[in-house]
Formats: structure tokens, sequence, C-alpha cells
């Protein structure tokens, strides 16, 4: 099937053990820092690639060292998380998840979470594409293509086809 000309951009991210948590270090360009400096500088980050997040964010901590601007729109988003509802201001920041793929003027949004992380990529990013995870062998991996393949994933046929060679 033809592509139309769609560059895809993909990575896949393996660990040696059962992960409950997806940790990817990916880099970040501060754009919206008020540091001429560190607006031209790339920040590596451990990033946790969260689907119960509907949202990308990243602690007030970190929006300070960065002397991160907020985006003035004249309202903030409604965060529901952990039983709670939190308004949230956001910032622009260019994503490098890996080499060859880029997330230019991606709002992050500035939020106080219990994570020992520096990014919550949450399903804004996620949605961009197809998330696959795997736990084969003990040992999980994950991978992101975007955008969206042509096809969409069905793992109950591949089900159907392994089922199929069972002798009862």
């Amino acid at each position: 099937m033809p592509t139309n000309n769609i560059l895809y951009r993909s990575f896949k991210k393996d660990y040696n053990k059962i992960e409950k948590m997806l940790l990817l270090p990916i880099d970040i360009m501060p754009i919206s820092s008020s540091d001429e400096i560190l607006c031209k500088t790339s920040v590596r980050l451990k990033s946790l690639w969260d689907t119960g997040a509907t949202l990308t964010a990243i602690k007030p901590k970190l929006r300070d060292a960065l002397n991160l601007q907020m985006v003035r729109t004249g309202s903030s988003a409604k965060v529901f998380g952990l039983g709670t509802v939190t308004d949230a201001d956001f910032t622009v920041l260019n994503l490098k998840i890996r080499h060859n793929f880029e997330i230019h003027w991606c709002p992050v949004y500035i939020i106080d979470y219990n994570v020992d992380v520096d990014i919550i990529i949450g399903m804004d990013i996620i949605s961009m594409g197809d998330f696959a995870i795997s736990n084969a062998d003990q040992r999980t991996s994950f991978s992101f293509i975007a955008p969206s393949m042509p096809e969409r994933l069905d793992l109950t046929e591949k089900a159907k086809t392994l089922n199929s060679k069972i002798i009862i």
C-alpha cells in the first residue's frame, strides 16, 4: 500500500525485565525560556510514557530551573487526577524523542505530580500515532510510530492464528 510520501517516525525501547513504568530518556529544547542560552540548549530528561495521562506535563521546579515562560491564553486547562482537579498553565517545548523523531512547539502543562520523572508524556502525544507494549519472554518493550500506520493494529487476529495451531 503506498504511503503517499508520508514520513513515519518510530522508536522501540527494550527492557531486561517486566517493567511497571515505561521510562525513556528524551531531550528537550526549552524554546520558551527567558534565558537566551537555555533556549538554544538541549536538556536530557527522564520521561514516563503514561496512557493514563491526558496531557504532557512537567513539574513547577523544572519550569523554574529552565526559566520557562507560560503561554498566556486567558485560561488554563482543568487537569483531573488522583481525586483532584487542578488548573494548569502551559508552556511550549521542542521534544527530541530520538535522533529522527522530534515534536516541535509541543504544549507542556505545569503540574506538581508525585512521580520521580522529569516529564510525563500523555495521550496528547501518544494519540499522534500507534503505541504498543509487549511483555514477551518476561521482558517489556514498547514501540511508537507517528503518524498512525495505514492499517489498524489488531492482536485478536494474531491470537486467532496462534490458537488455530493448537492441537487439542
